[in-house]
């Protein structure tokens, strides 16, 4: 019988190198040994049984994206009859609501799931419940279990609808964690595929897109036209939407509009307790928290800060490690969002109108912020600053 690594056999099946390991630890691959720290697998292997056919595509793919009013997240989960559905809705509502470790109990167990949905659905949200608590081998883990499922489901025979879940999971890391995540196909051309509310924040995921191309008007105009597609509510999605406007809003130097969207998702998101997309988006909503929580919601505005410090020391060393780049993780909040706008050219009068703060005050921030990055001019501080 002729052999080959583990890597030539993840290159020949168009799978990833720890897919191929796993399978032959597992005994799915029959024949394959293991030599030293590596395997050796036949040539003639082909992909376990699970992957090639009978795909299970019975189950609803993130079911919290669905339809419900909001205040009554906790009703719709309970109206939930199939036992696995539930659990993850109930994963994805302790991870909105910051009960980090109550969602990975709940979806750790579903990552060997057979059911691809389950699997892809377990591992986005141990993707992101585990980076918030610093817990960085367990969310990498979680991110080969999609980047696994992509490799498998979308250069295959796959039904559209499995093959568009595993798109919007590898967008969804990539976009929310400003990461390189390779061959991540655009998910314009999967959404069609996708329920409802699944394809409302894809429309989210789109308008994010073009914030990263810098044309802040026509993320919003995607954002806010998304907004208009659906008569029945999508609390999640709509959430999402209205913060994305809010982020192109501010870029736009239209302060009062990135308020009143803000204001849009705290309205829907205060009623259900959902905090973490808030957390997702702080750096780049640039001191629209601090104007909208601080003074009115302080009990959220404490535990969405909270929740920041942990996410953010976790981005930043994982993004500073990633891209061999640094962006500045030695600033405090509010110097944080000065550095930022005053990057992206806002003068220091519009930014201490914008924080209700003094020229003057603003003048020895950026002076600060400077001597903390040992730089000498907005030049500088540009390469420190998110994009």
């Amino acid at each position: 019988m002729d052999f080959e690594t583990a890597k030539a056999a993840a290159e020949r099946l168009g799978c990833t190198v720890r897919a191929v390991q796993k399978w032959a630890s597992e005994g799915k691959l029959p024949g394959a040994k293991k030599q030293s720290r590596d395997w050796l697998i036949p040539v003639t292997s082909s992909k376990p049984s699970e992957f090639n056919s009978d795909y299970d595509v019975s189950s609803v793919p993130y079911p919290i994206t669905r339809s419900y009013e909001a205040g009554k997240a906790m009703e719709f989960i309970n109206s939930i009859t199939d036992k696995d559905e539930k659990n993850m809705a109930l994963c994805e509502y302790y991870y909105f609501t910051g009960k980090l470790k109550e969602s990975t109990i709940l979806a750790e167990p579903y990552l060997d799931s057979k059911n691809p949905i389950l699997r892809m659905s377990a591992a986005l949200f141990c993707i992101f419940s585990n980076f918030c608590r610093g817990h960085m081998a367990k969310s990498h883990y979680a991110v080969e279990i999609l980047k696994t499922a992509r490799e498998i489901f979308l250069d295959s025979d796959a039904p559209w609808e499995l093959k568009a879940v595993s798109a919007f999971s590898s967008v969804t890391v990539k976009t929310q964690l400003h990461l390189p995540f390779e061959k991540v196909p655009p998910i314009n051309d999967y959404i069609k595929y996708l329920p409802d509310g699944i394809k409302l924040i894809s429309c989210y995921l789109i308008a994010y897109s073009e914030y990263f191309n810098k044309d802040y008007a026509k993320s919003v105009g995607i954002a806010e036209t998304a907004l208009c597609m659906f008569k029945k509510p999508y609390p999640m999605a709509e959430i999402y939407l209205n913060i994305i406007s809010a982020m192109s809003y501010i870029n736009l130097m239209q302060v009062d509009k990135a308020k009143e969207a803000i204001a849009r998702a705290w309205a829907l998101a205060e009623k259900d307790g959902y905090i973490m997309p808030f957390v997702e988006h702080y750096n780049l909503l640039q001191g629209v928290i601090e104007k909208h929580f601080k003074k009115e919601y302080k009990a959220a505005y404490d535990l969405i800060i909270k929740n920041v410090r942990l996410y953010n020391t976790s981005w930043y060393e994982m993004y500073n490690k990633t891209e061999g780049v640094t962006v500045a993780d030695n600033l405090t909040h509010t110097e944080f969002t000065i550095a930022m706008l005053y990057s992206r050219n806002w003068r220091a009068k519009e930014i201490a109108s914008h924080m209700e703060l003094s020229e003057r005050t603003i003048m020895n921030y950026i002076s600060y912020i400077y001597d903390k990055l040992q730089i000498n001019n907005k030049k500088e501080l540009e390469k420190f600053m998110l994009k």
